[in-house]
């Protein structure tokens, strides 16, 4: 265990690995990432990893944008493979309007996000294996996907690792040192890193590490379940994914001959998650699947292949807490992402970085400061998480 660094980030998910190669790249001194379990092990390995810019608020949308050209050029920008499909992104709807379809268009189109308006008539070609009926439309984002969660956080880490940045794993964290208003050091059972910064990446436990430094923060721990079933031969030819925002269930690829489902949004199940059941129900998975079979026929008969709970970090009003975080000089927070923070991620860092080291960024994280500004607005409503 080193016995001090810079800069410590608590937590080796996604946003804990990209913030430390922007802060590596940026040249923002010596960074170590401390992680109970291994990297990846929390909910960023069952993350969906959707990629697509369809947002009412302009700072998902700048963030999935910047995030996307990432991920079109991972290679080049970061080394290694983030396992991305761009097989496009195609949400069916009734209405374009903000409300109904979650997004707003036209603040997509002022920010140049691409996306085409299907007519109904034109859903039935892009989407051969579905039912439709006359009223419904569709949204195609062409540069929408999904990405493998763990490869894109082990690459991550490893271009991290290259600029000097040290993670260590099976290292819990057990308290932050805080004396005279001010970041000492991060505890563990193996020892103690004197720092002045400390960044919580802790996604499902970014509330407890906001407890050790003495703040508060709003965040719940809910279980979301997710089916898998194997693909019916209807849908072995290479598609979009399927967003349903009528029947509120996505559908998308999970690997040669498989398919993920989930519903959109969220219901209330607070959990541990040091102790929840990561498993599904028969009553969840049948839930699913009667959502899926009224979109696509063929899954009526297509078999289970078991499927898995995820858990979000939700806040009260969806948006998640990012930067410096109450009195405390040096502890900044990066969570609460609820649901929404995969497609995003690799930007965020970057953004993240820059405020950190003083820098200029094209985007402004202000609106996820906490507390909250007092025109804040929550997402549009409380099944916001939508696919």
């Amino acid at each position: 265990m080193t016995s001090n660094a810079d800069i410590v980030i608590i937590g080796a998910g996604l946003h804990g690995a990209s913030l430390a190669y922007h802060l590596a790249k940026a040249g923002a001194g010596s960074v170590v990432v401390l992680e109970k379990k291994h990297v990846a092990a929390g909910p960023t390995a069952k993350s969906g990893a959707m990629i697509r810019p369809l947002f009412s608020d302009a700072i998902y949308i700048r963030l999935v944008l910047e995030a996307t050209a990432m991920f079109e050029q991972w290679d080049d920008v970061i080394g290694g493979d983030a396992g991305f499909v761009q097989n496009s992104f195609l949400r069916f709807t009734e209405s374009f309007d903000q409300p109904t379809l979650g997004a707003d268009l036209d603040l997509m189109t002022r920010l140049g996000a691409p996306f085409e308006l299907i007519a109904p008539a034109d859903l039935p070609g892009l989407a051969p294996s579905c039912v439709f009926s006359g009223s419904e439309s569709g949204v195609l984002l062409t540069k929408g996907g999904f990405a493998d969660a763990i490869k894109t956080t082990e690459s991550l880490v490893a271009a991290a690792k290259r600029l000097g940045v040290r993670f260590i794993e099976d290292a819990e964290v057990t308290g932050i040192d805080v004396a005279n208003g001010k970041v000492q050091a991060v505890v563990t059972a193996s020892g103690r890193i004197a720092t002045g910064l400390v960044v919580n990446c802790a996604g499902a436990w970014g509330d407890r590490v906001g407890a050790m430094a003495g703040v508060t923060l709003p965040i719940e721990i809910h279980r979301v379940p997710t089916a898998l079933y194997r693909k019916p031969e209807s849908l072995r030819v290479p598609g979009p994914i399927l967003s349903d925002g009528i029947n509120q269930i996505y559908l998308r690829d999970a690997g040669e001959g498989y398919l993920r489902a989930a519903r959109f949004g969220w219901t209330a199940d607070r959990v541990d998650p040091d102790s929840y059941d990561e498993t599904v129900s028969r009553a969840q998975h049948d839930d699913v699947r009667r959502l899926v079979e009224q979109r696509v026929p063929a899954m009526r008969r297509t078999p289970s292949v078991g499927g898995f709970s995820a858990i979000y970090d939700m806040t009260p009003d969806g948006h998640p807490i990012v930067g410096p975080v109450g009195d405390i000089d040096g502890f900044w927070c990066d969570c609460g992402w609820s649901g929404n923070g995969f497609a995003s991620a690799p930007a965020v860092g970057a953004h993240i970085a820059a405020a950190i080291t003083c820098k200029t960024s094209e985007v402004d994280l202000s609106p996820f400061a906490w507390p909250r500004s007092a025109d804040a607005t929550p997402r549009p409503d409380v099944s916001w998480v939508r696919r």
